[in-house]
Order: C-alpha cells, then sequence, then structure tokens
C-alpha cells in the first residue's frame, strides 16, 4: 500500500489513508486508490449499487471519475468500533459539467486500509435531477 506524506489541506483530519485517497483520485490514479481498500472492501457511489474489490473498485473509477476533482473542505472522526475507524468529511466534487456539495463517510481497519467508502451528494432536487453517471454522458 502506497502513503503519499503530505500536509493534510482537510480541515480536522489528518489520517494519512485519506489524504492519500484524494490526492490519488484527484490524480486519476485510480489503482492506487483502490490500492489504499482492504481486498474486500466497498465503494458505495451515489445511485448506483456497490463496488466491491480492489479491482471492480479501480475499473468503476476508470469509468466514472475521470475528470473529476474531489475537494473534501472538512471532516471528523464520528466513531470507533471494535478496530475500525469511521470518518465523515464533507466538501465538493467537480465534474466536467457541474459541481456538486458531497459528503464521504469512510470505514478504515486496523491496518489503515478503507474498508468502506459511502458518498452521498448533498444536492437540491433540480441538482439531482440534472446528474448522470459520467458513462451515460459519452
Amino acid at each position: 500500500m502506497t502513503h503519499l506524506a503530505q500536509e493534510s489541506p482537510i480541515l480536522g483530519i489528518d489520517q494519512p489513508t485519506l489524504i492519500a485517497y484524494f490526492a490519488a483520485l484527484n490524480d486519476e490514479r485510480y489503482e492506487d486508490v483502490a490500492a489504499l481498500f482492504a481486498e474486500e472492501g466497498v465503494l458505495y457511489p451515489p445511485f448506483e449499487d456497490p463496488v466491491i474489490g480492489r479491482g471492480a473498485i479501480a475499473h468503476y473509477l476508470h469509468l466514472e471519475a475521470v475528470g473529476m476533482q474531489a475537494e473534501p473542505l472538512k471532516g471528523e472522526r464520528l466513531s470507533t468500533e471494535g478496530t475500525e475507524r469511521r470518518y465523515r468529511l464533507v466538501g465538493r466534487a467537480k465534474l466536467p459539467l457541474f459541481s456538486v456539495n458531497v459528503a464521504w463517510q469512510f470505514g478504515l481497519n486496523a491496518e489503515d486500509q478503507i474498508t468502506f467508502v459511502k458518498v452521498d451528494l448533498l444536492a437540491t432536487l433540480e441538482e439531482l435531477l440534472s446528474y448522470q453517471p459520467l458513462r451515460q454522458q459519452r
């Protein structure tokens, strides 16, 4: 697993895996993003079925995340359940045709691997009606 050492640009978050997730996502290094997940980690994209496993997550991101820039602004650690820590971050996602407020919820295991990422769009009804996954726009 590769972690990028960077100063956190996210208020309230200094967890290296979360910082590395957004750095790799914004650089379109989707295999690096997927490598941050546990082997059976799950990505819960908005309006779609869960994507399970590193290979499937990398493939999904190649289809859906090209050109997207995620800008998490602040976050907090929500809880610790057993060895899993949960975080919630909020910010914006900029896509080629629009941008939208987003909340990301992360689970991290004892090895700092991502067990899940749940992405929620914090949008108005008008914004949601104009949303289409990128692969449907091509």
